[in-house]
């Protein structure tokens, strides 16, 4: 067995003989060992100095084992706990290793089985902490993107704008274009940014969302009148198809912005000078809606849906571009995965249509594309409507 000598273990035990016998052979092999005599014993070692282990008899005095176990997990301590017992039973396992002890060993033990025991702990306490250690360089990676680059970006986007408009002195149109392609760029990192934070959020369970009815209609309405400009920029038109008078949707009013946002944008990027894209929004009965192609990877979802209401509304966009290999369809939903359409190198993180698909269950809809080579994409969302009576306060 590998000497493990950054490794201090502390034995509690009433029993000195036992804790005697467990200390020399722990020091034999390399590690560290210390003796506590009582329970209270033990939490006062364990406040003064860390310990990587400790091995904790059930049956003491004064105070249990159980009872130590419990006092070192409300403590937070990251020491990993292995309980011994000379009594013990299966239900007495179960409730230590419910408490958080990792092991039980009973007595009389074989030390040569004590040890092993030992010796694997550690290596799981090492992994858990080293993973524990990833997570906390995750959250400083968050809180850098969020602070250090989103708002110096922020403040380059606001100066450059200035520029833009004459406001330092007259700029020509060329220098206009440029200028505008520069924010357009800058704009592009930070809803990377934004889809990459709220990924983590979602996944962290720490997304905080103000669902409530919306009008999908008033919100398509206001996507149509900005993304019809960034198309006539690029040589694309756009169009929409949206029914009159369509039900509410309940929504988080703006998540489903950028989510509408993300899918216009990507088709935009992918779509060719003089391309076509179509916004559209229906009302389906849950009849129509069952008829509808659904893929496998969304029709767990839409099931579900179509088990607890009657009504929804279904939304679109549809481009003209190069269109999605079947093999890519489901994969561009999950994170930094992108389909390779044709030779051109689009850019983006892949970031997107995995905030898309977060953003659109957390809503209780489905999102999914139909695609092919050459002819174009339509990405499909089909969501809840609320129901009739239903208010904001009810």
């Amino acid at each position: 067995m590998t000497a493990r000598k950054a490794d201090r273990i502390l034995i509690v035990d009433d029993e000195e003989l036992v804790a005697k016998v467990l200390e020399i052979h722990l020091e034999e092999s390399g590690y560290q060992a210390d003796w506590a005599s009582s329970g209270e014993d033990c939490l006062n070692r364990i406040a003064a100095q860390p310990y990587s282990l400790v091995l904790l008899d059930i049956w003491m005095p004064r105070m249990s084992g159980v009872e130590v176990l419990e006092q070192i997990r409300k403590s937070h301590q990251d020491v990993s706990v292995i309980m011994m017992s000379g009594h013990g039973s299966e239900s007495m396992a179960v409730t230590c290793m419910k408490t958080g002890a990792v092991d039980y060993v009973t007595k009389p033990f074989d030390l040569t089985d004590v040890l092993q025991r030992v010796e694997q702990a550690l290596m799981n306490r090492t992994t858990l902490l080293e993973k524990q250690r990833l997570e906390r360089e995750k959250d400083d990676f968050v809180s850098m993107l969020s602070h250090d680059m989103k708002n110096p970006l922020t403040a380059v986007i606001g100066s450059i704008d200035i520029m833009r408009e004459g406001r330092l002195g007259p700029v020509n149109v060329e220098q206009v274009e440029y200028l505008q392609s520069a924010i357009d760029s800058c704009n592009e990192v930070v809803s990377m940014i934004d889809n990459l934070l709220d990924i983590y959020r979602f996944e962290a369970g720490h997304m905080t969302l103000a669902i409530q009815p919306c009008d999908p209609e008033n919100i398509l309405a206001s996507l149509v009148t900005r993304f019809s400009l960034l198309a006539g920029r690029e040589g694309l038109r756009l169009s929409a198809d949206l029914d009159r008078n369509l039900p509410e949707i309940s929504v988080d009013r703006s998540a489903f912005l950028r989510t509408m946002g993300n899918l216009l944008g990507n088709a935009l990027k992918f779509s060719p000078e003089g391309g076509e894209i179509t916004l559209s929004c229906h009302p389906l009965a849950r009849e129509t809606a069952m008829e509808m192609a659904i893929p496998a990877y969304a029709a767990s979802q839409s099931e579900q849906m179509f088990s607890e209401h009657a009504r929804f509304v279904l939304l679109s966009v549809r481009d003209t571009g190069n269109g999605i290999p079947l093999e890519d369809q489901e994969r561009i939903f999950e994170r930094f995965v992108q389909s390779q359409r044709g030779n051109k190198n689009y850019g983006g993180a892949g970031l997107g249509l995995a905030y898309c698909k977060l953003t659109v269950e957390s809503f209780g809809g489905a999102i999914w594309v139909v695609s092919s080579p050459g002819q174009g994409s339509e990405f499909f969302i089909l969501l809840p409507a609320v129901e009739e009576g239903v208010s904001d306060g009810e």
